[in-house]
């Protein structure tokens, strides 16, 4: 039986700089995208009951909407797992989220999550 880890790469900090909001953005991505992390893992778990060799970084690129903070406009713009449950799974969950501080501009946002069984 594999231990679940799922490593979430914390660079979407470095993706909403790019965008010019400050800090208080960047700290709220990253924690609303926290607050998924165990929603993630099972949909990760799921997709290794398909395939125990399933790994890999997925880059998901959404948008945060102006006025109401709500994240849109989900793509996958890399996906080495290749498992479409998986990436249906991810972006159902992802969709769900807003900002809890919501911004007058929209705000794009790139985000990877690494996918990694262990022993």
């Amino acid at each position: 039986m594999h231990r679940l880890v799922l490593v979430s790469i914390l660079v979407a900090a470095a993706a909403c700089s790019r965008t010019g909001q400050g800090a208080g953005v960047r700290t709220d991505v990253t924690a609303r995208m926290a607050s998924i992390q165990e929603p993630i893992t099972k949909c990760y778990a799921d997709a290794l009951q398909r395939n125990r060799k399933l790994r890999g970084m997925m880059v998901v690129m959404f948008r945060a909407a102006s006025g109401s903070g709500q994240f849109g406009d989900l793509t996958v713009a890399r996906d080495e797992p290749g498992d479409l449950p998986l990436r249906q799974c991810v972006l159902g969950e992802i969709g769900k989220l807003k900002l809890a501080t919501p911004q007058r501009t929209s705000i794009d946002v790139s985000y990877p999550i690494n996918f990694q069984p262990t022993k």
